[in-house]
């Protein structure tokens, strides 16, 4: 895919028989998308903190929302690619069925550096994005 103008490599995420090893996850179900926004930013925050490289992020499909269709995927890719998190995220794709499928995302996370500053009490660019 093409990010920031970008074309990124196949990333290939190490683990048994294709698998991913994910070193946390967090799981968005039944969470509005301020909340959701809110708990993704504390713990995105916390895992690169912690070093972290490999998370594995639940927004769910949306089977259970109000009109049957999930919000929160697409606010969390939006997300992924702006501040505050466009800096911490190298890449991010769906998740293997064993992992949720369509209804997770592995996200690859940078290194973690003392340099650089990551703008975390930043909100997305685009209002309804947080709404």
């Amino acid at each position: 895919g093409i990010k920031d103008g970008k074309k990124f490599k196949a990333v290939q995420i190490g683990g048994p028989a294709g698998g991913c090893l994910t070193e946390a996850h967090l799981d968005l179900h039944g969470l509005n998308a301020q909340q959701a926004f809110e708990t993704l930013r504390g713990f995105m925050r916390g895992s690169w903190y912690k070093g972290l490289r490999t998370i594995l992020v639940v927004p769910g499909r949306g089977k259970n929302s109000p009109d049957g269709v999930g919000v929160l995927r697409g606010k969390l890719q939006s997300w992924l690619t702006q501040d505050p998190f466009k800096r911490v995220v190298l890449a991010f794709c769906t998740a293997q069925p064993h992992d949720g499928g369509p209804g997770s995302v592995y996200v690859l996370l940078r290194k973690y550096k003392k340099k650089g500053r990551v703008y975390w009490e930043r909100m997305p660019a685009d209002a309804d994005l947080y709404e």
